[in-house]
């Protein structure tokens, strides 16, 4: 899991890390396990997922930790409260109403 995540492209603003609810958590609390993989996708309610999800809801910058976690397309972490396939959907949305507007 280490190696994935060191893979990751996520790269955080300086000043998001700073402020972050996680700024002192281990960061391997916000990888998905392959084994969670399914489930996360399917519900999102693994033990793991929703310790990661704790962290962030009091967090200060958790608005731009989303933004940045949906720029980057990452496949893997809990970014801005929410699962990879969260994120898809978000982007998903977003799409839609964009063409819907256009």
């Amino acid at each position: 899991m280490a190696e994935r995540a060191s893979r990751s492209t996520v790269r955080l603003d300086a000043n998001v890390i700073q402020r972050a609810a996680c700024a002192g958590a281990d960061p391997e609390t916000f990888f998905v396990r392959e084994a969670d993989t399914a489930a996360v996708e399917l519900a999102a309610d693994t033990a793991a997922v929703e310790l990661a999800k704790d962290i962030c809801r009091g967090c200060p910058v958790l608005r731009e930790c989303l933004m940045q976690g949906l720029r980057s397309n990452d496949h893997f972490a809990i970014l801005g409260g929410t699962t990879p396939e969260e994120r898809r959907l978000i982007r998903r949305r977003v799409a839609y109403r964009r063409a819907v507007a256009a």
